[in-house]
């Protein structure tokens, strides 16, 4: 039994595979994701979960901001090599550094908690190519993993971390 995890600040994706086949799939709150996975490892013994790995994630994304006049990034006022921009690209991606910064703290909150609880949580890196386009597709993701049921983008990346992280 793998249990795959898309860890959020609200709501972390949660997913249980047996046998390569999806049994289990939702967004659970953090406190009932801990009860819910502490459950199965006492109700089934030994149970893999795995963690997305956000640390990999990069807080800030270079390639979507606008070079500045001179064709240097604006990231790099941080370190004092280019002139300061103000515009709305900058302040996008310093609230989607924010935002990450709460998902990477969720996450180590859920590892540590899982492992007081005696439970080892592997962490993996965040999927790429064909097989994550399946995260922001459903018909995509029904059809290379058999699920029918409801699913969002937290569950269903869930999911594939179980399936083939």
């Amino acid at each position: 039994m793998k249990v795959g995890i898309d860890p959020d600040l609200t709501k972390s994706g949660v997913a249980v595979v047996v046998n390569g086949k999806i049994i289990f799939i939702k967004s659970l709150g953090f406190s009932e994701l801990i009860a819910y996975v502490v459950g199965l490892t006492h109700e089934h013994g030994v149970v893999t979960v795995l963690l997305e790995d956000v640390d990999n994630k990069k807080p800030v994304f270079p390639k979507r901001l606008k070079q500045t006049n001179k064709g240097q990034n604006p990231l790099l006022q941080y370190v004092g090599h280019a002139p300061s921009q103000s515009g709305s690209a900058m302040k996008v991606n310093l609230s989607i550094a924010e935002d990450l910064g709460k998902v990477k703290a969720t996450a180590r909150l859920i590892k540590e908690v899982l492992e007081d609880n005696g439970i080892r949580v592997q962490l993996v890196k965040p999927l790429r190519g064909p097989i994550k386009a399946a995260k922001k597709n459903s018909s995509y993701f029904n059809k290379i993993t058999g699920w029918t049921g409801r699913s969002n983008e937290d569950s269903r990346d869930a999911a594939l971390i179980a399936l083939f992280g």
